[in-house]
């Protein structure tokens, strides 16, 4: 009974600050940031535990000092029953009400210092994201780099004379952001830097990121966490070729330190953000890399599909010597581990690769080597199609019987799956005329 008692006091008392600014805030609809009302905006950034008058969740003190313990557990306690306030009525459709308690809850939320406000920003910015609320995740975002660019100015990440300006719309970011203290500092960039992701701000978030692994390395803290987040930020945003930068960059540290393990799981990646990035000669040469350091461990298992990509990478390069030596390399090592998925298609590109440069002979002996292949894989399907492309090599060969007796193994396939029947019958009765 008293928790509702108190609830109802609390939801009484939004009506002048958190149903005002909910009401200004529903009102806007998709406005964009640059839209967003001065007062609105002013509002929302200006700092609660120094403005007058103080908002009534806050204990009135006659100097300006940090909250003590004892008054922090109370706001927090309030907080908390704000917060189910506000869910309630967003589940019952009040979304503009709920929005309005929320923004008001994170701005005393600065009370208890960055990290928990970021938290809390993170929550209700998922949200707003999928209440599909624009206003609320760039208020949040606004609020999110005004902060960030405080804490740029406590680390010293920025010039002195820009750490000295204002901001532009007289706002007063929460201060005490920094602590002093490397694994604090790090943790408070950490929790920023996610924040942004959440709001969806790539480009804010990355920036925190770089800055991270700056202020790490300064405190000789190991940075390959940070940078492995990085470049996982780049993939997840397909922003490949910065990917492929930081990869590469920890590659070549992996490689200074002989960890062979650390340089295989960087490849990966690296050879990946290449491959999407369309830069499939530095792609090729991280695979050869990786497939040095395969055959130094031993894993021959993991060799055939690697041959593989190289070797597709130097046909799409249009290097087909390049191409056919790796194709065959590939061919040799996946039937000696039974591999036959991979040695069907190095015989179907290697078919295709010689069709296309008018070596008619040597792309009749890939697809004549594709057959069995195919059988012991027991794919009928690509038995028909290699007897397919069998038949056209022999009539371009002007060999009319091979040609024949080709289409009509295709179409004993074809009648198994009973697929392209008409299309073997017809090239049957093509070459069977007189």
């Amino acid at each position: 009974m008293y928790f509702s008692l108190r609830k109802t006091a609390l939801l009484r008392a939004v009506s002048g600050l958190a149903l005002g600014l909910s009401l200004a805030v529903g009102s806007l609809g998709a406005a964009s940031a640059q839209q967003i009302g001065p007062q609105l905006r002013q509002r929302f950034l200006s700092d609660p535990l120094t403005e007058t008058p103080r908002d009534s969740l806050l204990p009135e003190i006659p100097i300006e000092r940090a909250l003590s313990p004892l008054e922090l557990s109370a706001l927090e306690a309030d907080l908390q029953a704000l917060d189910q306030v506000a869910q309630q009525l967003f589940v019952n459709g009040f979304a503009d009400e709920a929005f309005g308690l929320w923004l008001r809850s994170l701005r005393l939320r600065r009370a208890f210092g960055p990290v928990e406000e970021f938290n809390n920003i993170q929550r209700i910015a998922e949200i707003a994201w999928n209440a599909q609320r624009p206003v609320e995740v760039q208020l949040l975002t606004l609020r999110t780099r005004e902060i960030w660019d405080t804490v740029q100015a406590a680390l010293g990440l920025v010039p002195d004379e820009l750490a000295a300006e204002d901001p532009a719309d007289g706002s007063q970011p929460a201060q005490r952001l920094t602590s002093g203290d490397a694994a604090s500092d790090v943790a408070v960039l950490e929790a920023l830097a996610q924040t942004f992701i959440t709001l969806r701000d790539v480009e804010s978030s990355v920036e925190v990121y770089q800055q991270l692994i700056v202020l790490s390395d300064r405190q000789n803290i190991d940075t390959t966490i940070q940078e492995v987040d990085l470049a996982e930020l780049h993939l997840s945003w397909f922003q490949f070729a910065e990917a492929a930068d930081v990869y590469l960059a920890l590659l070549t540290a992996a490689k200074a330190s002989g960890n062979q393990q650390q340089q295989v799981a960087y490849l990966k990646p690296l050879i990946y953000s290449y491959q999407q990035a369309n830069s499939l000669l530095n792609a090729t040469k991280a695979q050869t890399e990786l497939l040095a350091l395969y055959q130094v461990q031993g894993e021959a298992e993991k060799l055939p599909v690697l041959l593989l990509a190289i070797a597709q990478n130097y046909r799409a390069l249009n290097q087909p010597k390049n191409a056919v030596t790796y194709y065959r390399a590939a061919y040799s090592a996946a039937q000696s581990l039974d591999q036959f998925s991979v040695s069907a298609q190095v015989l179907k590109d290697l078919g295709a690769l010689y069709s296309a440069i008018a070596l008619n002979e040597q792309a009749l002996g890939a697809y004549e080597l594709l057959v069995p292949v195919e059988e012991q894989a027991y794919n009928t399907y690509g038995v028909m199609e290699a007897y397919d492309n069998i038949g056209q090599l022999q009539q371009r060969l002007g060999n009319t019987v091979e040609a024949l007796q080709a289409f009509q193994q295709g179409l004993v396939a074809a009648n198994q799956l009973g697929v392209r029947e008409d299309y073997f019958i017809e090239q049957i009765e093509a070459i069977s005329q007189p």
